[in-house]
């Protein structure tokens, strides 16, 4: 079984996505109807080690409301203009940036403000610092590069859903 990722705009889902390849599956806003974003999911948790889901709102309370734990990564309030810049440069659609930037700090905030018991949050704080790089992530990764799917092993110091190693 994989984990779930709900991943912030610009937080490099896409850059690991392709890095990574087959052993990942996207579930973008865009892409999936929220009303059955859980049993899409959920019905494909098993045949990919990362499933990412939108870190909006309302597809976190879903996730809440069925006790199924994710991790979600999102930045520091203090990376807005990095975020922004960064869509810019990839040449993100004028609405995304525009959204973006009138919601950044909202999100961020609803995101801190979450207090529920499956949702593990990693704060990334540090400027250039994304999932694709995070050591969290990396080490994840590293784990089920050459193990067989269900087999996975992640040492216990940094270890994904672990609420004490989150900001």
């Amino acid at each position: 079984m994989g984990i779930i990722i709900s991943s912030f705009i610009g937080c490099g889902k896409s850059f690991l996505n392709n890095t990574y390849g087959d052993k990942a599956k996207i579930f973008d806003a865009s892409s999936v109807n929220l009303d059955s974003i859980v049993n899409e999911v959920m019905s494909v948790i098993d045949n990919y080690d990362i499933v990412f889901i939108p870190a909006s709102e309302n597809a976190r309370k879903l996730f809440n409301e069925q006790n199924i734990d994710y991790d979600v990564f999102y930045p520091s309030k203090e990376r807005r203009g990095e975020f922004i810049e960064n869509q810019v440069r990839k040449r993100a659609r004028p609405d995304i940036i525009r959204d973006l930037d009138k919601n950044f700090e909202k999100w961020v905030q609803e995101i801190d403000d979450d207090e529920s018991s499956n949702c593990y949050k990693h704060k990334l704080s540090n400027s250039g610092e994304f999932i694709g790089n995070s050591p969290i992530i990396m080490q994840y990764i590293d784990s089920v590069k050459n193990q067989p799917q269900g087999q996975i092993q992640v040492q216990e110091e940094t270890p994904i859903n672990n609420k004490e190693n989150m900001a």
